[in-house]
């Protein structure tokens, strides 16, 4: 058994305001592992996998003993770090902080997604895939090259449910992925489940992350994924 659980994603898997725990936190408090959280609200996967590999460069001991659940977001998120600062110049010290871009759109209306509203331009939503599927096959490279015990799932929707990709080459990358370490790849998101029980699942017809009782419904499914498949 582990001893610690790190849990990475979006703010799906972070504590919010008014909302005393996520997946993370219950599945650390229901297998008695002290958890490790690297989530961060609006950031994207490309963050997601930089600062997960950097931990364990950073804490090789934690290889051995550490399980952990990643809550893959939105593909179309671009991450970079602007290491700017401003006294830059005097103190010789750059700094690494993370970031996504944002659209005009999504500054002056944060409740719409922009990512999307930016791929309907074009209709390059096979590229999201493409580039989803290649986030995750890194990951599972990562660990499962050093043997870490994990498990994935989709924290919100790859593309909008009422699209669909009609995969060819692309297939190629799916069979790939470890579907015994991935709850429902390519189908159901936490996102899409909480939806699909509002209002008791989300916070306020406002905002639609998870309430209390919306984590804790998502925990219980990806608790039995995970002792199903004796991922820990």
């Amino acid at each position: 058994m582990c001893k610690f659980l790190l849990s990475n994603g979006c703010s799906f898997l972070t504590k919010r305001k008014g909302i005393n725990n996520h997946t993370g936190v219950l599945l650390s408090d229901h297998y008695d592992c002290k958890h490790i959280s690297l989530a961060s609200a609006g950031k994207g996967n490309d963050r997601l996998v930089v600062t997960t590999k950097l931990f364990f460069y950073e804490n090789p001991e934690r290889i051995k003993d550490t399980f952990v659940l990643v809550g893959w977001t939105n593909p179309a998120r671009i991450d970079y770090i602007n290491n700017y600062r401003e006294d830059w110049s005097h103190s010789k010290t750059w700094g690494e902080s993370w970031f996504s871009l944002k659209t005009k759109k999504e500054e002056e209306n944060p409740a719409q997604d922009p990512i999307w509203n930016t791929y309907k331009q074009v209709h390059n939503y096979a590229n999201l895939i493409a580039r989803m599927f290649r986030q995750i096959l890194e990951m599972q490279d990562f660990f499962e090259n050093l043997e870490i015990k994990y498990c994935m799932y989709h924290a919100l929707d790859a593309i909008p449910h009422n699209i669909k990709i009609k995969l060819e080459k692309l297939e190629l990358l799916r069979e790939k992925i470890n579907k015994n370490r991935f709850y429902r790849l390519g189908e159901k998101s936490h996102a899409s489940f909480i939806c699909a029980n509002k209002p008791k699942f989300v916070v306020s017809k406002r905002d639609l992350h998870p309430s209390d009782e919306g984590h804790a419904a998502w925990q219980k499914k990806i608790k039995t994924f995970i002792e199903k498949n004796n991922l820990i």
